[in-house]
């Protein structure tokens, strides 16, 4: 029924764009105070592994897939020669690991919920309602990328530290999450990944820190941080199939598919996925039987419902504005004879 989200609101583009470019600075200034640098054909990569997670974005995105770049070493010279990983891996695995930890932070604090639902037909009869989350952040990182080949294009600024010349170049990444549950909000799978991408990016800095101190484990540290990249996009993949129970239509009471922003029932602190038991005290089993327990009284409601992990708790509000069946709350709806 629903094929766009129930509240476009201005947040999740200002936390994508303001979000993403003002960690893209930070990153940017560390990683050159760091001395990083990323040879052309592993920059290349990078961006090629980009648009294709993004392609493929509907099966789920997740930044995890940088740490594969660097596997470029073992493959044919498809964007020319890689230099040995002890000159870069360093920079590489920490490029990684600051922008996973930044991808932590954006998720766990500039996370709006605007959630798309949508309503299937389940296996035994009753529909469900899946969620989807699209929030992207926009973190373009500037990088020193060592060689002389950008002085073909002439004005391409190329700056020099004694005989090593490198040119500054962007990297537009896209980082974020993409992601539909079926048995809990996203906003639980995103903070999973949240704290996974806090847990992966500290344990990057860590190898990070080892190649500096010695260069000549770099390769090794490249396929480490690619095999933490793989555990790190199945724990993702995980996070999203936790839940206690599908968000169905149910005989038990009125299942709240969805709640809009600004509206007596978000100040009451429903969510999608509760259940409403009674309604003014009067059991409700059905979106018509919830709608007559309403008009009984039209400037006050008192609701008992049960949470998706089955807590039971009592919420109430008084209605001053609109018509009392206005409470903001939108629901499986009742089926058509």
């Amino acid at each position: 029924m629903f094929g766009t989200s129930i509240d476009r609101h201005w947040t999740n583009w200002w936390a994508g764009l303001l979000g993403g470019i003002g960690c893209g600075l930070i990153l940017s200034l560390m990683l050159v105070l760091l001395g990083a640098t990323l040879p052309q054909p592993v920059m290349l990569m990078s961006g090629l592994l980009e648009v294709l997670a993004l392609l493929l974005s509907g099966l789920g995105f997740a930044p995890w897939f940088l740490a594969l770049a660097g596997l470029i070493v073992v493959l044919p010279a498809w964007f020319g020669p890689v230099p040995a990983p002890a000159r870069w891996a360093g920079g590489y695995v920490a490029m990684v690991a600051l922008v996973w930890l930044a991808n932590a932070l954006l998720l766990r604090f500039l996370n709006p919920a605007v959630d798309v639902p949508k309503l299937r037909p389940g296996k035994r009869g009753a529909r469900i309602a899946t969620y989807s989350r699209r929030q992207w952040y926009w973190l373009p990182l500037v990088l020193p990328v060592p060689g002389d080949w950008l002085q073909a294009f002439g004005w391409w600024p190329t700056l020099g530290i004694g005989a090593t010349r490198f040119a500054l170049v962007g990297l537009p990444l896209i980082v974020g999450a993409a992601l539909t549950t079926r048995k809990q909000l996203p906003t639980r799978a995103t903070d999973a990944w949240a704290w996974q991408y806090l847990g992966a990016g500290l344990v990057a800095l860590i190898v990070a820190g080892l190649v500096y101190w010695r260069p000549a484990a770099g390769q090794m540290a490249i396929f480490a941080l690619a095999a933490l990249g793989c555990i790190l996009g199945l724990a993702n993949w995980a996070a999203t199939r936790r839940g206690t129970g599908l968000i169905s239509q149910t005989s038990t009471g009125v299942r709240i598919v969805a709640v809009q922003p600004d509206t007596p029932a978000s100040k009451m602190g429903l969510v999608a996925g509760d259940i409403v038991l009674t309604c003014n005290h009067q059991a409700v089993h059905t979106e018509n039987e919830l709608y007559a327990a309403l008009q009984t009284s039209p400037t006050y409601c008192r609701l008992k419902v049960m949470r998706l992990d089955g807590a039971i708790r009592l919420a109430e509000t008084a209605v001053f504005n609109g018509v009392p069946h206005e409470l903001g709350m939108i629901t499986f709806a009742e089926e058509q004879a």
